[in-house]
Protein backbone atom coordinates (compact mmCIF):
# COMPACT_ATOMS: atom_id res chain seq x y z
CA UNK A 1 0.00 0.00 0.00
CA UNK A 2 2.86 2.35 0.78
CA UNK A 3 4.10 1.98 -2.80
CA UNK A 4 0.76 3.31 -4.09
CA UNK A 5 1.25 6.51 -2.12
CA UNK A 6 4.55 7.17 -3.92
CA UNK A 7 3.76 9.53 -6.80
CA UNK A 8 6.59 8.17 -8.95
CA UNK A 9 5.03 4.70 -8.88
CA UNK A 10 1.68 6.06 -10.17
CA UNK A 11 3.14 7.89 -13.15
CA UNK A 12 2.80 6.33 -16.58
CA UNK A 13 6.24 5.45 -17.79
CA UNK A 14 6.97 5.71 -21.48
CA UNK A 15 8.65 2.71 -22.97
CA UNK A 16 8.35 -0.08 -25.43
CA UNK A 17 5.27 -2.25 -24.99
CA UNK A 18 6.22 -5.85 -24.40
CA UNK A 19 3.91 -8.73 -25.05
CA UNK A 20 2.07 -10.55 -27.74
CA UNK A 21 1.37 -8.12 -30.62
CA UNK A 22 -1.91 -9.92 -31.40
CA UNK A 23 -3.19 -9.41 -27.86
CA UNK A 24 -2.12 -5.76 -27.90
CA UNK A 25 -4.02 -5.20 -31.17
CA UNK A 26 -7.06 -6.99 -29.71
CA UNK A 27 -7.05 -4.72 -26.64
CA UNK A 28 -6.70 -1.62 -28.84
CA UNK A 29 -9.76 -2.69 -30.82
CA UNK A 30 -11.73 -3.32 -27.60
CA UNK A 31 -10.80 0.07 -26.15
CA UNK A 32 -12.00 1.83 -29.29
CA UNK A 33 -15.49 0.33 -28.71
CA UNK A 34 -17.51 2.76 -26.54
CA UNK A 35 -19.73 0.01 -25.09
CA UNK A 36 -16.71 -2.01 -23.96
CA UNK A 37 -15.08 1.09 -22.51
CA UNK A 38 -18.25 1.95 -20.54
CA UNK A 39 -18.40 -1.63 -19.24
CA UNK A 40 -14.72 -1.58 -18.23
CA UNK A 41 -15.04 1.77 -16.43
CA UNK A 42 -18.14 0.54 -14.60
CA UNK A 43 -16.35 -2.64 -13.50
CA UNK A 44 -13.32 -0.69 -12.29
CA UNK A 45 -15.58 1.70 -10.36
CA UNK A 46 -17.43 -1.22 -8.75
CA UNK A 47 -14.20 -2.94 -7.76
CA UNK A 48 -12.75 0.30 -6.41
CA UNK A 49 -15.89 1.06 -4.40
CA UNK A 50 -15.82 -2.44 -2.94
CA UNK A 51 -12.14 -2.08 -2.04
CA UNK A 52 -12.64 1.35 -0.44
CA UNK A 53 -15.57 0.21 1.70
CA UNK A 54 -13.65 -2.72 3.21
Amino acid sequence: MKRLMNKDEREIKQGKIRGDPRKIDEYRKRISDDAYLDHAISKIATDLSHYLTK
